[in-house]
C-alpha cells in the first residue's frame, strides 16, 4: 500500500462518521463561492446531493487498489456530469470545496501530507473524469453511468453499503 493511498484511507475514515455533514459542508463551500454551479444540480435535493458525493467518495476510496475500474467508473460519471452542463472549468471549484471541508472536517489531522495525498488524488480524478468528459456520446452510449454502476456494485461493497444506508438511509436501486 502507498503512503498516498493509507493517508486517504484513514482521512476519509475519520471523515465517515460524519459523512452528511461533511458533503453538507462540501456544497455550502461549492455553492458560497460559485453560486453559478448550483443550478447545474437541476431539481435535485440537497439531501441527495449529498448521498451521491458520499457514495462517491466512499466507492473511490475503496477502490483506490482497483484503478482499472475505478477509471472506468470516473470517466462514465465525467461523461454523465458534461451531459448535466459541467465544463473543465468547474473542476478546480470542485476540487477546492472538496479540500475545504476535509481541512474544515479533519482539524488537526488536516496534515501537509494528506492535503497532499487528496490534491494529487483531485487531480486524478478530475484528469480522469475529463477524459471521459472528452467522449460522453461514446461513453454513454450503452455503458453504464457512474450512478448506474454504483447501483450495481455498491451493494457488492460491504463498506460502501454500510456507509451510505447508515449516514443517508439510501437504499440502492431506489429512485428519489
Amino acid at each position: 500500500m502507498t503512503d498516498q493511498i493509507r493517508l486517504l484511507e484513514d482521512s476519509f475514515a475519520k471523515v465517515k462518521p460524519n459523512a452528511m455533514a461533511f458533503s453538507n459542508c462540501f456544497h455550502q463551500h461549492l455553492f458560497a463561492k460559485h453560486p453559478d454551479i448550483e443550478p447545474l444540480f437541476g431539481d435535485l435535493s440537497l439531501e441527495l446531493m449529498e448521498k451521491k458525493l458520499v457514495a462517491s467518495l466512499a466507492l473511490i476510496v475503496e477502490n483506490l487498489h482497483n484503478p482499472d475500474a475505478l477509471g472506468h467508473a470516473l470517466q462514465g460519471l465525467g461523461a454523465y456530469h458534461v451531459t448535466k452542463g459541467t465544463m473543465a472549468e468547474h473542476y478546480p471549484y470542485v476540487g477546492q470545496a472538496l479540500l475545504e471541508a476535509f481541512e474544515d472536517f479533519l482539524g488537526s489531522d488536516w496534515t501537509p501530507e494528506v492535503a497532499q495525498a487528496w490534491m494529487g488524488a483531485y487531480r486524478t480524478i478530475s484528469d480522469i473524469m475529463q477524459q471521459g468528459a472528452a467522449h460522453s456520446e461514446d461513453l454513454l452510449d450503452g455503458e453504464l453511468t457512474f450512478y448506474e454502476w454504483l447501483d450495481l456494485y455498491g451493494e457488492s461493497s460491504p463498506t460502501l453499503r454500510k456507509l451510505v444506508e447508515s449516514t443517508t438511509h439510501f437504499k440502492y436501486g431506489t429512485q428519489e
